[in-house]
């Protein structure tokens, strides 16, 4: 019997090269031996669906609401198949848990997407990484290709925090050919920032940013989409123009 973390290798590389059978044997014993993974339960529903069967995907994904009835990909694969839906390739890691952290973590629907030959590309649980440009932040792939934008008012605040020492994760959350979600998870929090949270939510509105906390002059002060972050930076503006006075 192999260490369950090279099974799982094996098992996440049979995926990437669609290798189904494969990938269901080594899922498949991972659970004999190591017991109800939900990780690889998840694994091996997708793999039944690729290989053609359905019947035992099925079967599988609800297993996995048996043990936790909110999981994400379960939840997600029975709705397709429910609906006859052709099932995207997932990228299973076990940080893409999809779990949101109130103030660390958001899901965000992408501006300026790529096109739909690119868009077909993408797989759920993918790593993108973010590129800082003059107005807005960039989504791009691991090939460094375009994906999308950030809202204007998540680009303006993650731009300072990252300037100042704060460092994200950014994953494929949702995909088709008309629209992108993606998670970001704030996984490192500057000394810099320690008083700021990353995502703010209305009940955490009255934030006051720091007197440091300074503004490049090439981000649009302006652009704020959201009520609760502009009560933030209007409160953060002012104390600046105090400051300059």
């Amino acid at each position: 019997m192999q260490n369950q973390m090279l099974l799982r290798q094996e098992a996440i590389n049979a995926a990437k090269n669609s290798d189904w059978p494969k990938a269901i044997l080594i899922n498949q014993e991972i659970i004999q031996y190591y017991g109800n993974d939900l990780e690889a339960m998840n694994r091996l529903g997708l793999a039944f669906l690729k290989n053609k069967q359905e019947d035992e995907a099925r079967k599988t994904f609800k297993n996995v609401l048996e043990l936790d009835k909110s999981n994400i990909i379960a939840n997600k694969h029975l709705e397709k198949i429910k609906n006859k839906e052709a099932s995207a390739d997932i990228i299973f890691d076990q940080n893409n848990d999809f779990i949101e952290e109130p103030g660390k973590s958001k899901i965000v629907t992408l501006h300026r997407l790529t096109g739909k030959d690119q868009l077909k590309k993408l797989k759920v649980g993918q790593v993108c990484f973010l590129q800082l440009k003059n107005r807005y932040i960039s989504i791009i792939d691991e090939d460094n290709k375009h994906v999308g934008a950030l809202p204007e008012d998540i680009s303006f605040r993650l731009s300072k925090l990252i300037s100042n020492g704060n460092e994200y994760r950014c994953v494929i959350y949702k995909v088709s050919d008309k629209q992108c979600l993606v998670q970001i998870k704030e996984t490192l929090r500057s000394k810099k920032n320690e008083q700021i949270v990353s995502f703010p939510s209305k009940v955490q509105s009255n934030l006051v940013l720091p007197d440091d906390f300074i503004f490049d002059e090439d981000i649009p002060f302006e652009v704020i989409g959201e009520e609760e972050e502009e009560e933030d930076l209007d409160l953060a503006m002012e104390k600046i123009n105090k400051k300059d006075v």
